[in-house]
């Protein structure tokens, strides 16, 4: 399928999935208000990163070999389930370790790794077999089924806000969707392929190559995850839980302006693993880039006069010092913004390792900065730290880009031309 015609199908379907999580974003935090939003999006940060981890970042090595057909899709689609399975067994004993030495205030134990698992399950579940659609090139069933289903959670949490329930049922009822999603999202794979009745695992020279890649991209992931949220942890150690969940929100608001890189980065990587399109990838991830930059100018200007009051009328009063956190990251977002669109392009040629370096240099800056700073001078400096350690990460990428790439120009990658828009415009409208 050609490369524009996969993005604009990417777009669309990836992009009805998104609004339905902002609208749960927003529904979610209204009702819990900054404090309780800002432990459970802390508790759903920690998870990811135990998930990353027990599961072995599996989800990067079904990408590529899924993407160039190495390894067949019922291989893949039975060893998810078994990803899943043993991943959720590694992270229950591991989760609970962690809570009765790390308790968080006012959730019991069992409460803790109970939304752990439930999360875990559906969340490597969706990770696993939506890189599978997406390596077949099917952007529609995945995104229809998860959108769906948060747009479904929406209405019941909006229900449950609405007749005062219980906080802890809301809660519940949320990290059980996660578990929901994940399990439909398999099915539907399976249904679609027709793969109940034909039973298959990997060879133990394909597991190899999938352990070994995938390996290699956990190392890269989890230091990036570090980088892109290890700040949660400075904020949550050194400030208020209020400051906290205004942070996490400013963050997270910074993460939905991702989604559209993300979206691209899902097409970019698998053409590019397949060894399609190449140059017309370069050329396009260029343009993207620089139409990326003239946005989130315009982003800055639009935050500056209206995100202050905008904030607290969308979130509600207790989200008022979110808006300068959020201006400080939004440099920091694009240069994520263009380094997803990099890493993509480095993972689908197998040179995780680049994207690997960069997220350590980069991390080495996080730390050191958020130690220093962030107890001082609060959240505003803990936005500044990060915005100069994703800038740090960037710039290490492009290096060594224009150092492999020598018939590419920086000033190719700068320079705006009246064409990026046609192309722009061809893509949205082209049927």
């Amino acid at each position: 399928m050609q490369f524009e015609k996969l993005l604009q199908q990417s777009l669309i379907w990836r992009g009805f999935y998104f609004t339905a999580i902002l609208l749960l974003n927003i529904i979610l935090s209204r009702y819990l208000q900054a404090a309780g939003a800002g432990w459970v999006y802390f508790l759903t940060n920690l998870f990811s990163l135990f998930i990353l981890i027990g599961s072995f970042n599996f989800d990067s090595g079904f990408s590529f070999y899924g993407a160039n057909k190495s390894i067949s899709f019922s291989a893949l689609s039975w060893l998810g389930i078994v990803v899943a399975i043993v991943g959720s067994l590694i992270l229950f004993p591991a989760l609970r370790y962690y809570f009765i030495y790390f308790p968080v205030s006012g959730v019991p134990t069992n409460t803790a790794v109970s939304y752990g698992v439930y999360y875990a399950v559906g969340v490597i579940l969706a990770n696993l077999f939506s890189v599978l659609f997406y390596a077949k090139h099917n952007f529609v069933t995945p995104n229809i089924c998860l959108g769906t289903i948060n747009f479904l959670l929406c209405g019941i949490v909006y229900y449950l806000g609405k007749t005062h329930t219980q906080t802890s049922t809301v809660v519940n009822t949320y990290f059980i969707f996660f578990t929901i999603q994940g399990i439909a999202l398999a099915a539907l794979f399976f249904i679609e392929n027709k793969l109940f009745s034909s039973f298959q695992l990997p060879t133990i020279l394909q597991f190899r190559w999938l352990f070994k890649y995938s390996l290699v991209a956990l190392a890269g992931n989890f230091i990036f995850f570090m980088v892109y949220r290890i700040d949660f942890w400075f904020v949550e150690h050194y400030r208020s839980q209020t400051e906290l969940g205004n942070y996490i929100q400013a963050s997270k608001m910074g993460q939905m302006l991702l989604i559209i890189p993300q979206i691209l980065a899902s097409v970019i990587f698998p053409q590019t693993a397949e060894g399609l399109n190449e140059e017309t990838i370069k050329k396009n991830i260029f343009i993207i880039s620089r139409l990326l930059i003239q946005l989130f100018i315009l982003l800055v200007i639009l935050a500056a006069l209206l995100g202050k009051l905008g904030f607290k009328y969308v979130f509600g009063t207790s989200f008022s010092i979110m808006h300068i956190p959020f201006l400080l990251l939004l440099p920091g977002i694009l240069m994520l913004a263009i380094l997803t669109l990099f890493s993509a392009y480095f993972g689908g040629k197998n040179m995780v390792k680049v994207d690997v370096t960069g997220a350590t240099i980069a991390l080495v800056f996080m730390i050191s900065g958020n130690l220093l700073f962030t107890n001082r001078f609060g959240i505003n400096a803990a936005a500044i730290i990060s915005t100069i350690s994703y800038s740090i990460n960037l710039v290490y990428s492009l290096f060594i880009f224009f150092k492999k790439e020598k018939s590419f120009m920086l000033i190719d990658f700068l320079r705006w031309s009246k064409d990026d828009y046609r192309w722009a415009k061809q893509l949205i409208i082209k049927k």
